[in-house]
């Protein structure tokens, strides 16, 4: 693991009371051995506890009143699963917005349901990060922390809030880079997020993808940007995307924010999923609950990884819990078609198929 990003995983099991986690370190899920040139990922969009009845103990969330508890299978099966914290998780809340839809802080006792489900990374860069000031953000992390997940997008400064997370294998290296293209409020002095801002902060982004690549990892990046409830991403994010693969090198861009599913890109051999859409959230638009689980497979080899294989899983968020589900009957449908539709109009094609929709 490169210096930047062990300082971050270290420091925050530090405070968290902990062992520094180590990535990329077991066999398969289950025990089997595992295939050294095989790194198994999974994503998933925005994940919010606000408007949830707060559990009385951590216990209860992380067991009958986690919500993510559907997808552990799934997750388990991934070497690593990763999702994006939106809100945050503090014992006082934020300041108010005048909108209420934007106070989507929650209590802390939410922190642990990401290890019980088996999410083994956190991300924390998004348009709320810095919405209780630097001691809200402080608090946020070390919430997260404590519970041994590792997260990345925020820190004591910019070099931990942006540092990657990389999971070593004997055959090479996956790179995983937080990032936010927006923030609802400025960044405050006494904490970082991976804040890239304007033309000079996708500059900054593209080139920390391309110093990955060059020390021969397969790199991701996990965006937050766009605009919300639209089917299709602006051009400037069409921009910023095929800049991290042209200029930058990724093999693979995870976007969220828009709180809605929408298309995925092939460029290349590279991938651009443009929005995961929500994926714990209490909303009742049926648009906003279609979503999923990203899967994919990167093949590592020196110098030269590649992805193996790229799968949606379809879910849709219940109206009744506003957990997610895998979707099944007339959402299922509903999900596929959005895809399937909203990819094709980007020039992939996805495949039904053993549960899943496979980029082709």
């Amino acid at each position: 693991m490169c210096a930047a990003a062990r300082s971050l995983v270290v420091a925050l099991a530090l405070l968290a009371g902990a062992a520094p986690a180590r990535a990329g370190e077991g066999g398969a899920p289950g025990g089997a051995p595992a295939d050294a040139s095989l790194v198994r990922l999974a994503f998933v969009g925005d994940v919010s506890f606000a408007g949830r009845p707060a559990p009385r103990d951590a216990a209860t969330a992380k067991g009958a009143a986690n919500p993510l508890r559907a997808f552990a299978a799934v997750f388990g099966a991934a070497d690593l699963a990763v999702a994006n914290l939106e809100g945050l998780l503090t014992a006082e809340a934020p300041e108010a917005y005048g909108e209420s839809r934007l106070n989507i802080g929650a209590r802390p006792v939410w922190a642990g349901v990401f290890a019980a489900a088996g999410v083994g990374l956190v991300g924390l860069a998004n348009n709320h990060t810095w919405d209780g000031g630097a001691d809200g953000l402080r608090e946020h992390v070390g919430h997260v922390a404590a519970t041994g997940v590792p997260t990345m997008g925020a820190g004591a400064d910019d070099a931990a809030a942006r540092a990657p997370f990389v999971l070593e294998r004997e055959g090479g290296c996956v790179a995983l880079l937080p990032a936010t293209l927006k923030s609802n409020r400025p960044p405050r002095a006494g904490a970082a997020a991976a804040y890239y801002k304007g033309d000079d902060g996708l500059a900054a982004l593209v080139a920390a993808a391309r110093a990955q690549r060059e020390r021969g990892c397969f790199v991701v990046v996990y965006v937050h940007w766009g605009r919300e409830a639209v089917d299709a991403p602006p051009a400037s994010v069409v921009a910023a995307a095929h800049a991290l693969v042209d200029d930058g090198g990724a093999g693979l861009v995870v976007g969220s924010h828009p709180h809605v599913l929408q298309g995925i890109e092939r460029r290349g051999e590279a991938v651009i999923a443009y929005s995961l859409g929500n994926f714990v959230f209490t909303n009742r638009t049926p648009e906003k609950r279609m979503t999923g689980v990203l899967e994919a497979t990167v093949r590592l080899a020196r110098g030269a990884p590649a992805l193996a294989e790229v799968a949606f899983v379809p879910a849709m968020i219940d109206v009744a819990t506003f957990a997610p589900a895998p979707a099944t009957g007339k959402a299922r449908a509903a999900v596929v078609a959005r895809m399937t539709t909203l990819s094709a109009a980007l020039g992939a094609h996805l495949d039904d198929r053993g549960g899943r929709l496979l980029l082709r």
